[in-house]
């Protein structure tokens, strides 16, 4: 291409070959201004296409220290489930509370992924006197 344009340079300097000049010149415009173009506008519509086939996401709101049923409705109005992986019965708090969820607050999934929750319970396993 640098080519093309030290010979149209060249001509266009010497004023001879007024339709090299010309030719020269229509394929510089095609090589450097055309074709890039119809490159550039084909990719845009590979781009917009690619995003368009993804699945709708949204962010996972904060559910740590809600209940569990407050939780359930706060995932289902983010259109995501919740499921659970952990029941912690060692720690003073009160039950039903949950104390720790996969993913964290923030991060991007798709509708309907299913939020890991971890909630404490009233130890179970403590007999009374």
């Amino acid at each position: 291409m640098r080519f093309i344009l030290g010979v149209l340079v060249g001509y266009s300097m010497r004023g001879n070959e007024k339709r090299l000049i010309k030719v020269l010149a229509t394929l510089a415009f095609i090589v450097y201004i055309v074709l890039p173009a119809i490159m550039l506008s084909a990719l845009s519509m590979d781009v917009k296409k690619e995003r368009q086939s993804r699945p709708a996401q949204t962010r996972v709101p904060a559910i740590k220290g809600l209940s569990y049923e407050d939780a359930q409705t706060k995932l289902h109005a983010s259109n995501l489930n919740i499921r659970l992986l952990a029941t912690r019965y060692d720690l003073p708090l009160q039950p039903g509370l949950i104390i720790d969820q996969v993913p964290q607050p923030g991060e991007k999934v798709v509708y309907g992924y299913p939020i890991g929750v971890t909630i404490t319970e009233a130890d179970s396993h403590r007999h009374g006197p």
